[in-house]
């Protein structure tokens, strides 16, 4: 959809693309996923969203090179709805964050073009929401830095302005192996785990409180927040380089039956894109791109 031309040294909107988004006239959903490279987004988008193998979906592979460079869309439209209305899905695949070959300013482009054509935004992770975690989605810092919102480039962009543009946003936890329970003991939900996660911790140093920032960004350019955890798909270690191939009984059923709830949740939440008030339709998206 979205790649970098070397040779013309800037972003470009495929053919492809054009083509495809040009012909939809009616208001779209855009679901994104975005991530660390070599993370699974694309498995998440064909397993899970598309619901199909990754010989016909986003191309997956068990190397350490990543497959998706800038952003690739999915040329068939997903049936969803939205307030009991029928509502069609543009489903968008982005570039992993922090490949070897990319740096970071190529990151930050990638990552807030993902942000501003979504209207519902997964960010994939593996493991837990600890400080690694959140460091990775510090590209956010970055937005007032980058975000152009009026006729010229704002020295600060405040939060609460950027929210404006920003989707709702889900946060995949992979091979997510704790029990989920509050500092009391008790048993809490997968958002809850995000909430807790994202409380400011104590203290007055310059650490915490860059700790701290980034967990208010998180919550202020997010005000439409979810988390959802994924137990492993699978119990051996080698069944992963082949994990795109494989059929869902070969998979573990705590999995296979998180990966139908995560389904669901994700074709509930989706909502039309708007800008400004406005419902927009593939033609729209095809300029904002």
């Amino acid at each position: 959809m979205i790649q970098y031309d070397t040779a013309r040294k800037e972003y470009i909107v495929s053919q492809e693309a054009k083509e495809f988004l040009s012909r939809i006239n009616e208001p779209v959903g855009v679901i994104c996923v975005a991530g660390k490279y070599r993370t699974g987004k694309s498995f998440l988008l064909n397993r899970v969203i598309i619901n199909t193998r990754a010989e016909r979906g986003f191309g997956v592979g068990p190397t350490i090179n990543p497959c998706t460079k800038g952003l690739w869309c999915w040329t068939e439209l997903l049936q969803s709805e939205h307030n009991g209305q029928p509502l069609k899905v543009v489903l968008i695949d982005s570039e992993g964050i922090g490949s070897l070959d990319e740096d970071e300013n190529h990151d930050t482009k990638i990552f807030l073009l993902a942000l501003l054509l979504s209207s519902f935004f997964i960010y994939n992770s593996i493991g837990t929401i600890d400080e690694n975690a959140l460091n990775n989605l510090q590209l956010i810092i970055n937005l007032s830095k980058e975000l152009q919102i009026k006729s010229e480039l704002l020295e600060e962009t405040e939060p609460e302005e950027v929210q404006k543009y920003f989707p709702s946003f889900l946060w995949v936890v992979r091979d997510f192996s704790l029990r989920l329970l509050s500092q009391q003991g008790e048993t809490i939900s997968s958002r809850e785990y995000l909430e807790q996660s994202l409380n400011e911790q104590k203290g007055f140093s310059e650490a915490i409180e860059t700790k701290n920032r980034i967990r208010r960004l998180i919550k202020q350019v997010f005000p439409e927040r979810d988390c959802y955890t994924l137990v492993r798909p699978v119990e051996q270690e080698k069944q992963l380089q082949s994990l795109q191939s494989m059929a869902d009984h070969e998979l573990r059923p705590e999995f296979v039956e998180q990966m139908v709830q995560l389904r669901s949740k994700i074709y509930k939440k989706v909502r039309p894109k708007t800008l400004n008030g406005k419902l927009v339709t593939g033609k729209m998206l095809l300029e904002l791109a």
